[in-house]
């Protein structure tokens, strides 16, 4: 592994395209943890307009990195849409230094935050196309370190922000993160692509990012080969796993959400606990990720995602009972497996459903987490201003519960006419 590793160093762009990739990753993970905060703190938003806020920008971010997606890979202009991504980050984060009236912050979050949300798969697009690799299994090696270079950024990268938010405010963090965007489209200005890259772009979502939304990291379509080819599931086994999904997504985005807001308002935390969370949360998912990675083809998967469900059901509800900051901490613990899971085992589940459209899977499983973390905008402010944090929870636990039985996909219909006989035998006088 080091000497593979090594061997990347000698890439050509390999170094400048990790640097990029790393001021991506610290400027993201700076401001993702905080946004609620500010919203809420200096804007003075309510959760329902908070929920309203973070959904819109959330869509905004779906089809700007649609839109992103589908003209790259037909006109190849990979760097050019890049780098403006990253000036609409830079240009989003500066305004919201000087912006607080609701209507134009929703107006700096479609159009700029929303469409800079894009820079996170056009970054690897972009290196598929410049990384001068012929061999695909050395390019896919090279992708996914720069995917971890991403993720471990997420460790460090909350408890540097919240450092800056003590010492400079909303002020000092979103230029300090316009500051990282700039710094990544300077690196990214002085390279091109290279005539050895590959013009496809490749999925760039990645594990390990708690503001992800549990996009995750996808293999390259070049490296899939459909486990039982000539097997298709029922629609109805397709429909379950995609509803999980979408219910699995929705909750991780909520807790994205609210839980920063919950710490720092409802159990009188400090920023520095939210980042400790964050980064504790990240730094479990890398090792946990690899271990499932390695085994990932000899796990039952849908047991695995039925039990991270379940996993996930009683970290909502620990977190509702908790009565302090300290215990929450290491709560972090669970959610971080729910993720690894669902990041590992996830999208190979949905392409063993649907062996012989592996595209149309994994475009399915990755639709799944985004109508999720569109939907948690709205519904987690709505939660939050009729039930409270615990309550929003609480119904946070119900939902993965409900993702947990999908997954397990129980006899319904054998259940159903056994509780029925019982309650006739219940009702029929005793002879």
């Amino acid at each position: 592994m080091n000497t593979r590793l090594f061997s990347l160093t000698r890439i050509p762009f390999f170094l400048p395209l990790a640097g990029a990739t790393l001021m991506l990753g610290v400027a993201m993970s700076f401001t993702a943890p905080y946004l609620s905060l500010f919203s809420v703190e200096q804007a003075d938003m309510s959760p329902l307009r908070l929920g309203v806020f973070m959904t819109l920008i959330a869509a905004s971010g779906v089809v700007a990195s649609a839109f992103a997606g589908k003209w790259s890979d037909r006109h190849g202009h990979h760097r050019g849409l890049l780098l403006a991504a990253l000036i609409a980050s830079s240009l989003g984060f500066l305004l919201l230094c000087l912006v607080r009236n609701y209507a134009a912050l929703v107006a700096i979050g479609v159009v700029f935050l929303g469409a800079g949300g894009s820079a996170m798969s056009l970054v690897f697009s972009f290196a598929r196309a410049a990384l001068p690799v012929d061999d695909a299994a050395e390019r896919s090696f090279a992708l996914a370190t720069l995917r971890t270079v991403l993720s471990m950024a997420w460790v460090f990268g909350p408890s540097v922000g919240a450092l800056v938010l003590a010492a400079a405010g909303f002020y000092g963090l979103f230029l300090f993160a316009a500051a990282c965007f700039i710094a990544c489209g300077a690196i990214v200005w002085r390279m091109h692509d290279s005539p050895k890259g590959d013009a496809h772009s490749a999925p760039a979502h990645y594990a390990g990012d708690p503001s992800s939304l549990l996009e995750v990291t996808a293999p390259d379509t070049d490296e899939f080969v459909p486990p039982h080819a000539g097997v298709s599931h029922s629609r109805a086994e397709i429909w379950r796993a995609t509803i999980a999904m979408t219910l699995v997504g929705l909750a991780a985005s909520a807790t994205m959400i609210v839980l920063p807001l919950y710490v720092v308002h409802g159990m009188h935390g400090t920023r520095i606990d939210v980042s400790v969370m964050l980064g504790l949360g990240a730094f479990l998912e890398i090792p946990t990720m690899l271990a499932l990675g390695a085994r990932g083809s000899r796990l039952d998967k849908q047991r695995w995602l039925a039990s991270s469900a379940a996993v996930h059901m009683i970290y909502f509800v620990a977190v509702a009972a908790s009565q302090s900051v300290q215990f929450l901490i290491p709560m972090q613990a669970f959610n971080a497996f729910v993720v690894s899971v669902i990041s590992c085992l996830g999208m190979t589940y949905m392409q063993d459903l649907m062996p012989r459209t592996p595209g149309a899977a994994t475009a399915l499983f990755f639709n799944a987490s985004r109508v999720g973390s569109i939907l948690s905008g709205v519904l987690s402010g709505a939660l939050v201003a009729a039930l409270g944090y615990r309550g929003t929870f609480l119904v946070c636990g119900g939902i993965a519960l409900v993702a947990a039985v999908l997954f397990a996909n129980p006899p319904f219909r054998l259940i159903a006419r056994r509780l029925v006989a019982w309650w006739q035998a219940r009702r029929q006088p005793a002879r």
